[in-house]
């Protein structure tokens, strides 16, 4: 006797509206901003929280207890210390605190679609990912061939409608006229090297074509950014350590691909400059890595009060400007800790870690995201990096091959063909 299912679920299960819309608006769109006062929000936020609450409203996301129970844990503790801060006569940033509670609600979510619904998330993803690897190869071809490199997005965007305060053109080396890969709507470089080097592991877990592999590698190349990397190298441990090692074989294209180019260009010799940048003060490595620690971890525990309960939302990159320490950022684990103190580390850090780690386990393939997201970028309250994070992580349901549908995952709709059922 078959089980008798609904149509309307069932069609959402396959086609994911919502998902692939977060999918869009967070890659597309993370350049473009609106005016607020003298500060920015980027239009992805309302954007993404005005997706978000329509799938929770069709029945595509559902809140869950467990996760229902850590937002509460993560929001509360932060509107708990500011409230202190306030107390003691701290003057916390409402509108950082804001922002923390705008671009998390996704922790308590998640996606209730069925196989072929993760399949066509990852499938528009990867399409997409694959387009922006064309056109970051081609942005540094066309300089090579002696076309001056320009910023796209303006001749569409108002520049007072873009972001500020990335580094979207940034040359290769200092005053060199070629410019590294943004693929014209990434926030910088190191943006679209992130997402693609998220789509490269999800490509190989998921055994995509050899040249769909090589083509999001050999996009991976002209930004001269590790953080694709740094996502895609603890994925290919975890790939190689298991049953399937064999899918490694579709990299191997790329990695002859990346020697030729390595061999032929500075590139190479650029990349791997770069690899030792954290030990050079002067350098953004050294400015992501290195350098918040040693700044923010001090005053962290200059007294009793700012020990236990930090000093305030958004002062650390303030102390940082303060101190003139303008390029150098404020990465997850300082940053926590300088705002919110040993209670902050106890409540937002320990728990996210917690909730990220054990969210990871069902997920291999995202553990470089996971990685990346503590230590690599300054990505408590960067909107796209919680994004990205929290989407891969945590939203979307864990499955075995999205195409790989078994007979008991399918619902009968009567008078249809069986259609794959909803898991989460």
């Amino acid at each position: 006797m078959h089980a008798v299912g609904v149509e309307v679920p069932a069609r959402r299960a396959r086609l994911a509206p919502c998902s692939i819309a977060l999918v869009l608006v967070g890659t597309l769109l993370q350049r473009i901003a609106l005016p607020l006062g003298s500060d920015q929000v980027p239009l992805g936020i309302p954007l993404l929280l005005g997706i978000t609450a329509l799938g929770v409203w069709t029945g595509e996301f559902r809140v869950t207890d467990r996760k229902l129970r850590a937002l509460v844990v993560f929001i509360g503790t932060a509107t708990v210390c500011t409230l202190l801060q306030v107390a003691t006569g701290s003057t916390p940033s409402l509108l950082s605190l804001g922002l923390l509670f705008c671009i998390y609600p996704l922790v308590a979510l998640t996606a209730d679609i069925g196989r072929a619904g993760v399949a066509a998330v990852e499938e528009v993803f990867l399409r997409l990912m694959t387009v922006a690897a064309l056109v970051s190869v081609g942005q540094l071809a066309v300089q090579y061939a002696g076309v001056p490199y320009e910023d796209h997005l303006l001749r569409v965007v108002p520049e007072s409608l873009l972001l500020v305060g990335y580094n979207t053109g940034d040359p290769i080396t200092y005053g060199d006229p070629l410019y590294r890969s943004n693929a014209v709507l990434f926030l910088e470089p190191s943006f679209i090297s992130l997402f693609l080097g998220i789509a490269v592991a999800l490509a190989l877990f998921r055994r995509r074509s050899w040249l769909m592999v090589t083509v999001l590698l050999a996009g991976m190349i002209p930004p001269l950014a590790g953080s694709g990397f740094v996502v895609l190298a603890p994925a290919l441990v975890v790939l190689a350590l298991g049953r399937d090692r064999a899918r490694l074989f579709a990299a191997v294209p790329a990695v002859v691909l990346a020697v030729l180019l390595a061999l032929a260009t500075p590139l190479g010799d650029l990349y791997l400059e770069r690899s030792f940048e954290a030990s050079n003060p002067n350098t953004s490595s050294s400015a992501r890595l290195v350098q918040p620690y040693g700044a923010l971890l001090p005053p962290t525990f200059e007294d009793y009060t700012t020990t236990l309960i930090g000093h305030g939302a958004g002062t650390a990159d303030d102390y940082l400007i303060d101190v003139g320490l303008i390029d150098v950022t404020a990465p997850l684990v300082p940053k926590v800790l300088y705002e919110y103190g040993l209670v902050g580390a106890v409540g937002i850090l320990a728990l996210l870690v917690v909730f990220l780690a054990v969210e990871v386990r069902r997920r291999p393939w995202t553990v470089g995201i996971f990685l990346l997201f503590l230590y690599v970028n300054a990505s408590f309250l960067q909107s796209t990096l919680v994004f990205i994070t929290l989407f891969w992580i945590s939203l979307m349901p864990p499955t075995d091959e999205p195409g790989d549908v078994q007979p008991e995952d399918l619902v009968h709709v009567p008078g249809r063909e069986p259609t794959p059922a909803r898991v989460g």
